[in-house]
């Protein structure tokens, strides 16, 4: 049963309208009553325990790891990787081919980025030479201040140029690892194996740095991703399973909730809710449309179901609710006036949780015509 206090109010002035359009069926659908006789009704017999009630949710299918995949540096695409077709013919890699992790996937022309690693390589070179020189001309001078023959000021300024040399060795030698950073960048990998969805290079193409190459996903394991409501939370728990129907393949499956939003979309106010679900067939694609069916989770096995029309506002009790149960035979019957209690309503009938028993009859034309304890006759 719903305990929303919105839910509450809407409900009641639900009721309260069905309540003042009862009258009108009443007087229509019953014969008037004369003074004296029993006033006539109809009734219904009280349902079985309904089923426990679900919620209908439309998702979509989405990979559970999916990866944009871009160069860090840029260049004309010199290759991309080729997969084998019928034997021996060979095919570039396409949309819905599957690649193993480290597969090299494209690589860009490398003449500009070797070019930049010769010329740091020969950078290294002649700041280690330039190093070297002032590490014997700081020996030599080290060697004659021994002797004073030379100032100590002469042997610090060699100090200090050595560390200068030092440095600028540093600086060529971080240099020469950018370049051959870049140059490795010009290789495109798988991160990990994985279904190519999308490619958006072509051979000879100038890719920007940054820019779209591949979207890779690994479809082995699936998600279902739909919006619920805010009242549907406190149905939700992670890990609990739920039935997903897949009309393009006639299929029903059982998936697993992994993840519930924190918050819900700024726009359209539904908290996204995923749920796991196996795909080691790869029969099941991505984009797929999948048909979802949560239980209410509130247990409505003890409730039983009435028309609206039945329930009148219970005497003395301004909140409360009551319906007019018929008791005796055909010669002797009488209208006795009960409380209940009631759940959700589900478009003409509400839910009786408590006050009423399945197989009683109960008036469900006419009720706001009889008292407590008046006597009735049914038709039909």
């Amino acid at each position: 049963m719903t305990n929303n206090p919105l839910w509450g109010r809407a409900r009641c002035a639900l009721l309260a309208s069905c309540f003042v359009l009862a009258t009108l069926p009443a007087c229509q659908g019953v014969e008037e009553s004369k003074p004296g006789l029993p006033t006539p009704v109809r009734v219904r017999v009280v349902a079985e325990p309904i089923a426990q009630s679900a919620s209908r949710f439309s998702g979509t299918i989405e990979p559970a790891i999916k990866v944009d995949l871009s160069f860090k540096v840029g260049g004309y695409v010199r290759d991309i990787a080729e997969v084998k077709v019928d034997g021996e013919a060979k095919r570039r890699v396409q949309e819905g081919d599957w690649v193993k992790k480290d597969t090299v996937l494209a690589v860009l022309k490398l003449d500009d980025f070797t070019q930049k690693i010769a010329g740091a390589q020969a950078g290294v070179a002649e700041a280690v030479a330039a190093e070297k020189q002032l590490q014997l001309e700081l020996d030599r001078l080290s060697k004659l201040v021994e002797t004073k023959s030379v100032a100590q000021a002469e042997v610090d300024s060699a100090k200090a140029r050595l560390d200068v040399a030092s440095a600028k060795t540093q600086a060529a030698r971080s240099r020469l690892a950018e370049a051959n950073l870049a140059l490795a960048d010009c290789t495109l990998r798988a991160p990990f194996e994985g279904v190519v969805l999308k490619r958006g290079i072509e051979v000879g193409q100038l890719a920007p740095a940054g820019s779209f190459a591949f979207t890779l996903a690994d479809t082995r394991t699936l998600k279902v991703v739909f919006g619920a409501p805010d009242n549907m939370l406190d149905k939700l728990r992670m890990g609990d399973k739920i039935s997903i129907k897949l009309e393009a393949l006639g299929k029903d499956l059982d998936a697993k909730i992994s993840r519930i939003a924190p918050s819900a979309d700024t726009r359209s106010r539904v908290f996204d809710v995923q749920a796991s679900l196996p795909n080691d067939d790869d029969h099941i694609k991505v984009g797929m449309i999948a048909s979802l069916k949560i239980p209410e989770g509130a247990s409505v096995g003890t409730s039983l179901a009435l028309p609206l029309t039945a329930v009148v506002r219970a005497p003395g009790n301004p909140r409360g609710f009551a319906v007019f149960v018929v008791d005796g035979n055909e010669g002797s019957q009488t209208a006795h006036l009960r409380e209940v209690k009631l759940g959700d309503v589900t478009g003409n009938s509400v839910l009786v949780t408590e006050g009423l028993k399945a197989g009683e009859r109960v008036i469900e034309t006419g009720s706001t015509l009889v008292n407590d304890n008046q006597p009735v006759r049914v038709v039909r």
